[in-house]
């Protein structure tokens, strides 16, 4: 069995067994890994305050058939105010999810697992709202999906309507995956309409390291064509309807989170 030393975020973690946990990991040098930690949910296990929940941690693995299993771990960032804090662990816990989601395993995406500490380490005093907003627009350009947001998708068609009058809304069509001229836009069924302060905010967030895009100001109407822009491009493009989402947007409108297993 071949051993292997990896550079890994926890994205999900389950008991198994007596006193073993089973790993969801995204390492900077093989993507996605599952892996056991065995014993490690005994008191004087070493493996402990290696593999919690979100931790970034520096492991020692070998390959296995279905599993590969952890020998050595020592954490270098635990993330401890997650804990503290519902909504940035809600927040987290999206982001992961997002992460185990829309990647396949063993194939290494260093970038995705900078993204994600990124996305981590700016929870601590970032708002949590526009955090997720940044990070799923950049994961999903990282991973093959980045929209159109220059010159009509459909053809080299002016965005704006002939005739030089008042300029027009905006459109954009999920399944096409950019802006739609005004003659285009009339025969697209899923197109949604967006202000020019959230055009201007997903090119700035497209251009920009993570840590300074969560620094952008943007309106409650920004905020909130983003958040239905994004979630239908995740639906449509990556085929996901992440759990997290739902709790999270519970969360936020004072709601009682849905219960989770």
């Amino acid at each position: 069995m071949g051993i292997y030393k990896a550079d890994a975020v926890v994205l999900r973690s389950r008991v198994y067994g007596e006193a073993d946990r089973i790993l969801t990991l995204f390492t900077k040098e093989a993507g996605k890994v599952s892996a056991i930690a065995k014993g490690v949910r005994k008191p004087k296990s070493r493996l402990r305050g290696a593999v919690q929940l979100f931790s970034h941690t520096r492991l020692v693995l070998y390959t296995g058939k279905s599993l590969d299993t952890i020998s050595q771990g020592e954490a270098e960032e635990e993330f401890l105010y997650l804990e503290r804090d519902l909504e940035r662990f809600a927040t987290a816990s999206y982001c992961a999810e997002l992460v185990d989601r829309l990647t396949a395993a063993n194939q290494p995406h260093p970038q995705v697992f900078f993204l994600l500490l990124s996305a981590f380490r700016s929870l601590e005093k970032g708002d949590p709202e526009l955090i997720a907003r940044v990070f799923e627009l950049k994961l999903l350009s990282l991973l093959g999906y980045r929209p159109r947001l220059t010159g009509c998708v459909e053809g080299n068609h002016s965005l704006q309507p002939s005739g030089g009058g008042a300029p027009g809304p905006i459109w954009f069509s999920i399944s096409k995956g950019g802006l739609l001229c005004p003659a285009c836009a009339t025969s697209c069924k899923d197109k949604v309409s967006l202000s020019p302060e959230t055009i201007a905010a997903l090119n700035y967030f497209l251009q920009v390291p993570l840590e300074r895009a969560i620094r952008a100001r943007l309106g409650g109407r920004s905020l909130r064509e983003l958040a239905s822009l994004l979630q239908g491009f995740l639906a449509y493009h990556g085929e996901v309807h992440p759990r997290s989402r739902n709790f999270l947007i519970s969360l936020r409108n004072g709601e009682e989170p849905p219960y989770r297993a």
